[in-house]
């Protein structure tokens, strides 16, 4: 360091080298920013050892800093250079913050300033502290001084109408925020409010780090629900960008409050923030804050969720965080859970055992924890038992399943305190214990005959509880298939279970009393429940003389035939399980279903319309529509359906439609497909997440199984457009908003479906599948002209429909991978179509006109012609593939001559009609004709040919006149052929053939 009296005025004056010499060292490496930020501390330091009453050292560090530092404000980001001098910027800051709590910290260790007034906060010397009795520190110091400087400066960044100045700006505050110690109250507010504007930047960076400085704010309020926590869950809840969540997410003060906005970032559309959240937002928190509710929602997103990496982290969140807050004791995690009736507790322990097998490896289950089983307990050994066994590890097994004998004489016990218990709140812990035992007997193997004889015996007992569960009685189901010896057998012994719980029942009489009559009821159901239980399990088919045929009768029958909603709720589940054994059956009853899903309402018209598909996927739609006339009418009853209000309804039908769809069971798949698109896209069922995750998934999985399926899809592809667009636009015109989020626009599903129709994915797919290579050059010309079919198809559609599909259908070309394999036929045919469409006054806008003349370029590099003007148009014409094409390009012509005549007669009928006039009324005097013709010619286009022509007053096409002259020539020849002598007609003949 210089001498004082002689070095100040050299280190002032070197400022304009040394500054810029630690910044461009600086932007090389981020090895030595804190060397880079000491050395410039001290430079300061020397700068205010020289100032006057006037700060003149102080002030000239300051404004060379500054100047260094503008030069990087509006670099773009990712610069390298740029962010590490922001990052020496924040070091810097922190470095001087860092050495002044030093300087307090010794000050306070001598006493100094102990005899300052406590309310002198500014002191005049550069170094001076003031430390009060409450231990709360300010300091008015070269560093202070400088960081309130800085961030003044920059807070002038946020409103600069470059972009670029303001991520800067932000960014800076947003690393040094933290650095800045005890600043001034006005700062203070200042800050906050131009941090909570730059919140609502439209620039995605500038918000995410606005929010970053604004979240290291929070600890200076008071309230909970204050300023910068409202905007911070705002931003949480509501900003479309996935990176500003996340840095919310990550620095948004923890409290009961915020709490509950951050586990709502467990269904976050961004799975990376879904990850965030279980990775390193949660586990620092203590599960025992959250209610037994939060946790089941929490796990229910993590474990259920679609994403690989974020079910990871939610297991890994359970077994390093939770597990370490409950003492690494499985039992109490497991009592911080609703294991009685929570519906993903047990695919937690599943994932949480698989992901850590040495838990389930160390676990050990004595005699006396048999014996004094709690829910809880059941349940880890339920699942450390199902986890040995689906890794079909027979010696765990071993080790952990008790014998037959034993399991039935626990489960007896527990039976005989179920029925002794009188306290309604402990019934539902008994019961579930008891289910969790026969889960285990259900993986047992049964292997001594005593404990199978036993454990048969209390299984029939068991089943004839009256207030037995359903899932206990399915679960006995179960143990009963395993103790038979086949299924006919499995069938005689349920048969007379039923047969024993329907002589339970009560005899009913004209004047039994309404608990009699409910009492026969339930014996009814329980009867046909077990009924259905019995058929889920059967899978031959039904013999003659099989006892089922006996409950059928005696049991479904009056079920479905029954006045009680409920039993024909349960009859026709039943009935339907039968048809799918006995097909015979199914094309008797089948009207019946038919008759449930027309007249039927709630659970009934659902069950009805389940069966229908079910057995339609069984036997196929014409196997069973003759009953109901033909597989049309049976298709149009499912369609009807898909209009439904009930969403479950609609989604029943949907799903259904495409399981057909995808089996190869529908007669005339191209209309189901069509409908099923329309569907899928419609705005009505934006909010239909069944569906729309059912159609999400069988949509790409139809196109890409074989070509047919491809080539099916490219058939309805500009059909289900068109329609879609009708639909948009009367919904636009009716002021409809949609159910709910994700309603596609016209233009999204166009490119979706072309994606879906794209032949290149199926046979890179294909590949994948195939060890060899399977393409040969026959098969991809086939593909590639379905495909091209695609866009003849969309450009012949083009002429028909309005001017907003037009051009969707014109930007949809651009999208359609054609290549060399395209046959040659089909782009000449593309290039007339698109020649034709090109001259005419249908497409007005430029950037959809720009798009055709993309897609002819295209053509043309395609047909390996230089320029539009090289086409041999005559030769084409000649050509009898092409023939189809000039016919519907000459039927568009004779269109528009007929439309004019029409308009023409209708002119006098209609004055609203006068718009319509042929051009030929152009040359009327008056200012209103000319109007009327304007609006004619807009919203009722002329069609014109593929050939460029000056002009089309009393003009034939070239293409048509090229074609007429062509025939007359032919007929000349033919005619003076025919004009030879008759004297020698032989010959004449022999000469016509030849010339011929």
């Amino acid at each position: 360091m210089p001498a004082k009296g002689k070095s100040g005025p050299d280190t002032i004056s070197s400022l304009r080298s040394v500054v810029p010499g630690v910044f461009d060292a600086a932007q090389r490496s981020i090895v030595g920013h804190r060397k880079h930020a000491v050395a410039l501390h001290k430079l300061q330091l020397q700068c205010h050892e020289h100032d006057s009453k006037e700060l003149t050292g102080e002030d000239a560090f300051n404004k060379e800093f500054i100047r260094n530092l503008n030069k990087v404000l509006g670099i773009k980001k990712r610069e390298p250079s740029a962010d590490k001098i922001v990052k020496l910027v924040a070091t810097f800051v922190q470095v001087g913050h860092e050495i002044d709590v030093q300087a307090l910290s010794k000050s306070k260790e001598k006493g100094t300033g102990s005899d300052r007034d406590a309310d002198d906060v500014f002191g005049t010397d550069a170094t001076s502290m003031k430390v009060d009795g409450d231990s709360e520190e300010s300091a008015d110091t070269v560093s202070s001084r400088f960081a309130e400087l800085l961030i003044r400066y920059l807070l002038q960044g946020f409103q600069a109408k470059e972009k670029l100045t303001r991520l800067r700006c932000c960014q800076i505050v947003a690393m040094s925020v933290t650095s800045l110690g005890e600043i001034d109250e006005d700062l203070y507010f200042d800050l906050i409010k131009k941090l909570t504007e730059r919140i609502h930047d439209k620039e995605a960076s500038i918000r995410m780090h606005a929010a970053v400085a604004l979240s290291k704010l929070q600890s200076g309020e008071e309230d909970e629900g204050g300023e910068v926590a409202e905007a911070l869950l705002d931003l949480l809840q509501n900003d479309p960008s996935a990176e500003v969540r996340r840095a919310v997410l990550l620095n948004v003060e923890k409290t009961p409050r915020t709490l509950l906005h951050v586990l709502e970032r467990a269904r976050d559309v961004d799975p990376v923030n879904r990850k965030c959240l279980f990775l390193k937002v949660m586990p620092p928190i203590d599960y025992h804050l959250l209610s037994i509710e939060d946790r089941e929602r929490l796990l229910a997103a993590g474990i259920n969720d679609r994403d690989t990496n974020v079910r990871r982290a939610c297991v890994r969140m359970i077994g390093e965080s939770w597990l370490t807050f409950a003492d690494q004791n499985l039992l109490e995690l497991t009592s911080s859970f609703d294991v009685v009736d929570s519906p993903v507790a047990s695919k937690v322990m599943q994932s949480l055992f698989t992901a850590y097998p040495e838990i389930p490896e160390n676990l050990d289950f004595d005699q006396e924890l048999w014996e004094n089983l709690t829910p809880e307990m059941a349940f880890i050994i339920r699942s450390t038992i199902e986890f040995f066994n689906e890794r079909k590890d027979a010696d765990k097994m071993d080790k952990h399943l008790p014998d037959a004998m034993r399991l039935a004489q626990m489960l007896e016990r527990l039976g005989s305190k179920l029925e002794s218990e009188a306290e309604e709140e402990v019934r539902p812990d008994y019961e579930f214990i008891i289910h969790q035992l026969l889960l285990v007997a259900r993986m047992s193997d049964f292997p001594d005959e005593i404990g199978r004889r036993e454990m048969l015996t209390l299984m029939r007992k068991m089943i004839m509880v009256p207030e037995i569960p359903e899932n206990n009685i399915e679960a006995i189901a179960d143990i009963i298939r395993k103790l038979s010896i086949g299924e006919q057998d499995f069938i005689r012994i349920m048969a007379e279970v039923v047969s024993d719980v329907r002589e339970l029942a009560p005899e009913l009489t004209s004047d039994s009393p309404k608990e009699t009559r409910l009492e026969a009821l339930l014996v009814s159901i329980k009867c046909l429940i077990i009924i259905k239980y019995v058929l889920q399990r059967c899978f031959d088919s039904l013999s003659e003389g099989s006892s089922m045929y006996a409950l059928l009768t005696e049991c479904v029958v009056p079920a479905v035939q029954s006045s009680e909603t409920v039993l024909q709720e349960y009859g026709i589940e039943c009935l339907a399980l039968f048809c799918l054994l006995d097909k015979s059956l199914a094309v008797d009853n089948i009207v019946l279903f038919a008759q449930a899903v027309k007249h039927g309402s709630g659970e009934l018209h659902k069950k009805g319309l389940a069966a229908m598909l079910d057995l339609a996927f069984m036997y196929g739609i014409a196997d069973l529509s003759d009953s109901l006339g033909t597989p049309a009418d049976f298709v149009e009853l499912i369609y009807q359906e898909l209009d439904s209000k009930d969403v479950k309804v609609q989604a029943t039908a949907g799903e259904g439609l495409a399981k057909l769809l995808y089996a190869h069971r529908v007669p005339e798949p191209a209309g189901v497909l069509e409908e099923l698109l329309v569907l899928y896209f419609h705005p009505n069922t934006s909010g239909n997440d069944a569906l729309r995750q059912c159609l999400t998934y069988f949509f790409p999985a139809f196109s890409y199984m074989s070509h047919e399926n491809q080539s099916l899809m490219q058939q309805v592809a500009i059909k289900s457009i068109c329609r879609l667009a009708k639909v948009l636009k009367n919904q636009q015109i009716q002021k409809q908003p949609s159910d709910g989020p994700g309603g596609a626009s016209q233009g999204q599903a166009a490119q979706q479906i072309v994606v879906w129709s794209d032949p290149r994915i199926l046979e890179a797919i294909s590949a994948m599948n195939s060890s060899t290579a399977m393409r040969t050059t026959t098969t991809s010309s086939a593909r590639m002209s379905t495909y091209s079919a695609l866009a003849q198809d969309a450009l012949k559609q083009t002429f028909k429909e309005s001017p907003g599909t037009r051009k969707v259908l014109v930007q949809l070309l651009n999208k359609l991978a054609l290549d060399e394999r395209t046959p040659h036929v089909q782009l000449q045919e593309m290039f007339v179509l698109v020649r034709t469409l090109s001259q005419q006054e249908l497409i007005t806008d430029m950037i959809t006109r720009n798009a055709l003349v993309r897609f002819e370029s295209s053509l043309l590099k395609l047909l390996e012609i230089d320029n539009a003007n090289d086409v041999n148009l005559e030769g084409w014409l000649e050509e009898p593939e092409m023939a189809a094409v000039f016919e519907f390009v000459s039927s568009l012509e004779d269109g528009r001559a007929l439309s004019g005549e029409e308009t023409e007669a209708t002119e006098d009928e209609d004055n609203n009609m006068a718009g319509e006039k042929d051009n030929s009324a152009a040359g009327s005097d008056s200012e209103d004709s000319e109007a009327h013709a304007v609006q004619g010619t807009l919203r009722k286009p002329k069609v014109g040919s593929a050939i460029p022509l000056p002009t089309r007053m009393k003009t034939r096409s070239p293409l048509k006149r090229s074609r007429d002259e062509h025939l007359e020539e032919l007929t000349r020849e033919i005619d003076e052929l025919l004009d030879t002598d008759d004297d020698d007609e032989d010959e004449g003949d022999d000469s016509l053939s030849r010339d011929y």
